[in-house]
């Protein structure tokens, strides 16, 4: 493509398509729920593969708390009698032997107001099974949930807990069976509820317990600057044989280590290379866990997280760039560049291994090339903001469709030169190549649509001051930055980049995360600036109740965290821009 530098150009060239048909088809051959012999055999390859390649490669084991379904079943027992298809999910409990019975009743889209006579009874409830839908069913008192599915029944994880689960979040784990039936039967049930007098039996067997689970890691080291690094990273785990979830995104890492092991001379940044266990089956405990263990090193070194999942698809020809405001060129431009497509850029949601962002450390994708509408699956809210309606992942998603025939592989060498070309400009390019002034911007954007909504309820003055002043600092730097890169003369940059880094981890705290650097949010969607996002509440509540003060409380800590942050953001940024005016030129 255009604009590309020789060495991009180099590794674009180098991807092969015969090595990531063979990486793909031999991690396909195993079921790989996680904890089990068919991920060890997987690990082992991967973990030869990596070694083949010259790097050093450590295997960490630990006990992560897992879930997977064993065996559902929905009987109708009144007004009549049937039998329908159904599965469970990860993370919900198994009922006893003989199942339970229970009135039904329709929930809509099993929102809070949905559910309000949902106590003693079982939920029917339109689309994927998802941690929210399930948890307000169970706060509302359900007895069980039934989850309507469009076209194929998905294997899901229904723990809203991020990895494994703390004395402090165990109680959210799910507490009612579920199960997921198809269309066709959950209209029929929606006749008979509507009609009254609807009575089901399900039984639903699932394990949960603990089972000791691998991690690979390799770093391809830099000459210079060797402990920053870019993490690059899927998982190895899978519903099923997951050839394309996630086979082939094993297939990509093993591809992108390749080529750029053979540049290593050329990198600024090492790249670090992870394969995580306990995906779906643990809610991404193999990521929480590795960041809970490492979590000083990734605050000090990681500079961008770049998340592989479920690549070359068959028929996948749409392209979204999952990001952040201010990795958005990074993501937008390595597809446009290394493709030649227009990716539509995309807002990260709390998804997909993305363990740490309370670490401060800014992200690229998830998944990246989408089927068009009539293929795709509709997606749970928080995975992707698209449904069957758009483009999205395909209909075999966590089925046990995704077999190998699924694969297409100019796709699948369409996407790793993305990611090859994404992963290389971070760890090659002399200035972090981000752009902060975005971020800035929706954060203070966002700031003032909350307090509109609040309107004299509190006052966010201060914290909005902050935001315009990062905001003001921010699009400065941008432009000393530009400057910089414009000029290929400049020496030493890693007092900037460093600096650089501390305005960044401020900002993905702020617009990213509501626990903060040392706990993990719940796998449950996030808004922008989470922590000022309960101001609009304070309108719907009698200002003279207990929780209207309750919750003016909880907003001005929270207000003052956003301060805290959003004021160490500014010191940062006005630090870089007195480093990028005074950078040297070689002599």
């Amino acid at each position: 493509m255009s604009g590309l530098t020789d060495l991009e150009a180099q590794v674009l060239g180098g991807v092969s398509r015969d090595l990531l048909g063979r990486h793909a088809e031999t991690v396909a051959q195993w079921e790989r729920i996680s904890g089990t012999p068919g991920e060890r055999a997987a690990v082992d390859y991967l973990k030869g593969e990596l070694e083949a390649l010259g790097l050093e490669v450590t295997e960490h084991r630990f006990e992560s708390l897992l879930g997977w379904p064993e065996q559902a079943s929905l009987d109708v027992l009144t007004p009549e009698t049937a039998s329908f298809e159904a599965i469970t999910n990860s993370f919900t409990p198994s009922t006893p032997p003989q199942g339970i019975e229970g009135d039904v009743i329709y929930a809509g889209q099993g929102s809070e107001p949905d559910l309000a006579s949902a106590r003693g009874r079982i939920t029917l409830v339109e689309g994927m099974p998802s941690p929210l839908k399930v948890l307000h069913a169970g706060r509302a008192g359900a007895a069980g949930a039934i989850f309507i599915q469009e076209g194929h029944l998905h294997d899901m994880c229904v723990s809203p807990v991020w990895g494994t689960p703390t004395t402090r979040t165990a109680g959210l784990l799910p507490t009612i069976p579920t199960v997921s039936v198809l269309r066709p039967d959950g209209e029929r049930l929606k006749a008979l509820a509507a009609a009254g007098g609807l009575r089901v039996r399900m039984t639903t067997r699932t394990f949960w317990g603990w089972r000791l689970t691998p991690l690979l890691t390799a770093q391809i080291d830099a000459p210079r600057d060797a402990e920053r690094f870019v993490l690059l990273s899927g998982h190895h785990c899978s519903w099923h044989l997951g050839a394309m979830d996630n086979g082939t995104a094993d297939a990509t890492i093993l591809e992108t280590a390749r080529v750029l092991s053979q540049h290593r001379d050329r990198l600024r940044r090492s790249v670090r290379i992870a394969f995580w266990p306990g995906h779906t089956q643990g809610r991404y405990s193999g990521s929480a866990w590795y960041c809970d263990q490492f979590w000083e090193d990734l605050r000090d070194n990681c500079v961008l997280h770049v998340n592989c999942d479920s690549t070359g698809a068959r028929g996948a020809v749409h392209y979204h760039a999952t990001c952040m405001p201010e990795t958005r060129d990074l993501a937008v431009g390595a597809v446009h560049d290394a493709i030649g497509i227009e990716a539509e850029p995309e807002r990260q949601s709390r998804a997909g291994d993305q363990s740490f962002w309370g670490v401060g450390v800014p992200s690229i994708f998830m998944t990246l090339s989408l089927v068009p509408g009539e293929m795709a699956a509709s997606q749970p809210a928080g995975m992707l903001s698209t449904a069957a309606a758009g483009p999205g992942l395909p209909w075999w998603w966590h089925t046990p469709e995704d077999t190998i025939d699924k694969v297409d592989l100019d796709v699948l060498v369409r996407d790793t030169r993305v990611y090859a070309l994404a992963t290389l400009r971070a760890a090659a390019s002399p200035l972090l190549p981000f752009r902060y002034g975005a971020s800035a911007r929706e954060i203070r954007a966002v700031i003032e649509g909350y307090a509109r909504a609040a309107g004299d309820r509190i006052d966010l003055s201060p914290v909005l001051d902050r935001a315009r002043q990062v905001e003001d600092r921010a699009e400065a730097l941008d432009r000393a930055l530009d400057a910089m890169r414009a000029d290929p003369e400049i020496e030493d940059l890693s007092l900037l980049n460093a600096t650089l880094q501390e305005l960044e981890r401020e900002l993905v705290l702020v617009d990213f995360t509501a626990e903060g650097p040392f706990d993990q949010d719940l796998a449950l969607p996030i808004p922008p600036v989470p922590l000022l996002a309960p101001a609009g509440r304070l309108v719907t509540v009698d200002a003279a109740s207990d929780d209207a003060h309750f919750l003016a409380t909880e907003l001005i800590r929270n207000r003052n965290r956003v301060v805290h942050h959003l004021r160490q953001a500014a010191d940062a940024a006005t630090r870089a821009v007195t480093l990028a005016g005074g950078a040297e030129r070689r002599t």
